[in-house]
């Protein structure tokens, strides 16, 4: 999220199809939709995840984002030890699903990445207190 300052609900949905991911140098990540968690009783398709165009564009409309050498070497290793899901999306749960805000939120696991990640001091701040911060570093970088 940090380096293609994408949001959560458009990592969710990110399908390997979607990615340019040369041996070197930049890449490019197409962004095509969001899959924003809405509840079953709030969907048309009865689904926990909404399927919905890039907030603020069209239905269709597609978000070419660079991504640099750092981000192409991350995702190549990522589908090559994990897969994709069935579906070709590069991020799944065990079973193959859609990853959840509460498994990677501002809970225990969004916690730990950023005791590992950040000095004592950075860490007791509000730096990266939610995932969806990434976006905003990434933009004001």
């Amino acid at each position: 999220m940090y380096y293609a300052a994408a949001r959560p609900a458009e990592v969710i949905g990110l399908m390997l199809k979607d990615c340019d991911l040369p041996r070197r140098g930049w890449g490019t990540i197409r962004l095509r939709e969001t899959r924003p968690r809405s509840g079953t009783a709030w969907t048309d398709s009865g689904e926990a995840h909404d399927r919905r165009g890039l907030k603020h564009r069209p239905r269709k409309a597609v978000r070419r984002v660079p991504i640099p050498p750092e981000l192409v070497a991350l995702l190549r290793w990522h589908v090559t030890a994990y897969g994709t899901a069935p579906d070709g999306r590069l991020f799944q749960t065990m079973r193959g699903g859609l990853v959840q805000d509460t498994g990677y939120g501002e809970g225990e696991v969004w916690a730990e990445a950023r005791a590992r990640a950040l000095t004592p001091s950075e860490h007791e701040s509000t730096l990266a207190k939610r995932p969806y911060d990434l976006r905003h570093a990434a933009v004001s970088t």
